[in-house]
């Protein structure tokens, strides 16, 4: 499994048979030859995006993007998906979906925001997660606690907000013991899994 960094939450999980885009509608991309390809879209925000699905081009042709939009389970060109409802944030009550996902039998966890803690229900709904894709806006302190939690082999912290309370790259600089380096794209398998837990960092890029 190969993962990009559009920008924003977006997210590319591309596997042997198929390809996995999250919230595309934060990427950042405007022309449609940077839009990437997806045979899986997996939103986030607690309202759909009207059009979000022509943010993307489809990975197959005559297949269409399937729109995975809040908690439930999906299944497409082998990819697994499973989302979550999570917490409710403190200032608009708003709830995220949190997504367990397994390509090519690695499994992750996608979690776009950390305003509000992940309950015990929900980390147990989740599972198993060997890699985290993680929103260290809200703080390193939030991420080394949710690191902690549920104890990935490797943690790919990333932010959204460029004036956030703290920067994102703390949060990475704390859980590495060197200085994180930005890579254009990180490949996982399950041979290749890093024990113990290692933090690496990616550089938003056009897929």
């Amino acid at each position: 499994m190969e993962i990009t960094w559009i920008g924003g939450s977006c997210f590319r999980f591309r596997g042997r048979d198929g390809a996995l885009v999250t919230d595309p509608q934060t990427s950042g991309q405007t022309r449609r030859s940077t839009f990437p390809k997806a045979d899986l879209v997996a939103i986030t925000d607690p309202e759909l995006p009207p059009g979000v699905e022509r943010l993307v081009v489809p990975n197959h042709a005559g297949r269409d993007t399937y729109v995975a939009a809040g908690p439930g389970e999906y299944d497409v060109s082998g990819v697994y998906l499973h989302g979550i409802a999570g917490s409710a944030t403190p200032d608009t009550g708003s709830v995220r979906t949190v997504f367990a996902l397994d390509i090519d039998r690695v499994t992750v966890a996608l979690i776009a925001s950390l305003e509000s803690d992940m309950t015990p229900a929900m980390l147990e709904e989740l599972g198993t997660a060997q890699v985290l894709v993680v929103n260290a806006d809200d703080g390193v302190e939030r991420v080394v606690k949710l690191v902690n939690r549920i104890e990935p082999n490797l943690v790919i912290p990333y932010g959204r907000s460029e004036n956030g309370r703290v920067s994102w790259m703390d949060a990475a600089r704390a859980l590495s013991e060197a200085e994180p380096t930005p890579e254009t794209s990180i490949s996982v398998s399950t041979s290749n899994l890093p024990e113990p837990v290692a933090t690496r960092v990616l550089a938003p890029r056009a897929a």
